[in-house]
């Protein structure tokens, strides 16, 4: 655990420049979801959140296990896309691309449950929600900052613990989806949210 550490806090200070530059292009990105989804939610097309895992859950449309398929699911979707366009060097922009729009959609949602249920009547899910974006973010940019030049000879270095993070990383955004379900279940089953 201790190398693992090691090899992460290496990482961050010998790409300081790339890891600045994820954190600065993370906030303009919930900027913009943010703008858009003031402007969206007084618009003629409102935001709909009915395809959204955790909504759906809340609203008893579904069941916890289709709580942690579908939370897998649309982090497994922009886990590949990343992975993937790491192992060419020249698409490597296309996964910034894929992060930023990772941030930008989970901002407006984000956003658009203020803007539909008010802050303090969802405060308990709008608290688990930021701190599980929180936990993702940083670890999408930690993904794209190992994957940054990392592996010239190819994809298959990537899942090697001595060369590349990225199988432990993979492990923590797992386990930091399953928690985040977890929580919701104990919060929907102890929490009366009659919000949704």
């Amino acid at each position: 655990m201790r190398n693992f550490f090691g090899s992460i806090f290496q990482t961050v200070r010998a790409k300081k420049g790339v890891f600045v530059g994820l954190i600065l292009l993370t906030i303009v990105a919930i900027v913009l979801a943010v703008v858009s989804a003031i402007n969206l939610n007084g618009s003629v097309l409102p935001i709909d959140l009915g395809n959204i895992a955790f909504i759906r859950f809340l609203r008893g449309d579904c069941g916890f296990l289709f709580l942690i398929f579908g939370s897998l699911l649309n982090l497994l979707i922009f886990y590949l896309a990343i992975v993937l366009c790491c192992s060419k060097k020249f698409l490597f922009p296309l996964a910034v691309l894929f992060y930023l729009y990772f941030v930008y959609s989970q901002a407006i949602i984000f956003t658009a449950i203020i803007l539909i249920y008010g802050f303090l009547n969802a405060l308990l899910v709008l608290m688990l929600l930021l701190i599980y974006l929180i936990v993702t973010f940083l670890i999408f940019m930690l993904i794209l900052l190992c994957l940054f030049e990392a592996c010239p000879s190819g994809i298959g270095c990537f899942f090697k613990p001595s060369e590349c993070c990225l199988i432990y990383l993979t492990i923590i955004l797992v386990v930091a989806s399953l928690f985040f379900c977890l929580i919701e279940n104990i919060l929907k089953s102890f929490v009366i949210l009659l919000v949704f």
